[in-house]
C-alpha cells in the first residue's frame, strides 16, 4: 500500500512539473465562435467545474458571514467598516463557473472585488 502511495506520489509531481513547464501562449476561441457541439462542451463542463467549485466558495461564504459577525458582535460595533468588508468579500465574487471563463475571456473572481461597499 505504501509503494502504490509513493508511486500515486511521484506520478502527480511528475505531472505537475511538466505542465508548470509548458508554455501558455494559446490563442483560445472566445464561446461565441465555437460550433453548437463546442458550446454544448463548454456548458457541460461549465456545470461539472461548477459542481466542484460551489461547495468551496459556499464554504468561504459562510466563514466569512461568522467571521463577520463575530467581528460586529466582539467589537460592539466600533469596527462595523471591518465586519462589512469581510462580508462583501465573503459573498460576492463568482458563484459558478461561466462558459466565459473556461475559454478564458473573463477570469474566475473567488473573493469578490476590493472596492466594492454596498
Amino acid at each position: 500500500m505504501r509503494k502504490i502511495f509513493g508511486i500515486l506520489v511521484l506520478i502527480s509531481l511528475i505531472c505537475f512539473f511538466v505542465q508548470v513547464g509548458i508554455p501558455r501562449d494559446v490563442d483560445a476561441k472566445q464561446f461565441a465562435e465555437h460550433t453548437p457541439a463546442g458550446k454544448a462542451g463548454l456548458v457541460a463542463a461549465s456545470v461539472v467545474s461548477t459542481a466542484v467549485y460551489l461547495p468551496f466558495k459556499a464554504a468561504y461564504a459562510l466563514l466569512g458571514g461568522i467571521t463577520s459577525g463575530l467581528t460586529y458582535g466582539v467589537t460592539l460595533a466600533k469596527e462595523s467598516e471591518t465586519a462589512n468588508r469581510i462580508a462583501v468579500k465573503s459573498f460576492t465574487g463568482d458563484w459558478y463557473i461561466h462558459p466565459n471563463i473556461l475559454t478564458s475571456e473573463e477570469e474566475l473572481n473567488f473573493s469578490g472585488p476590493d472596492d466594492v461597499f454596498p
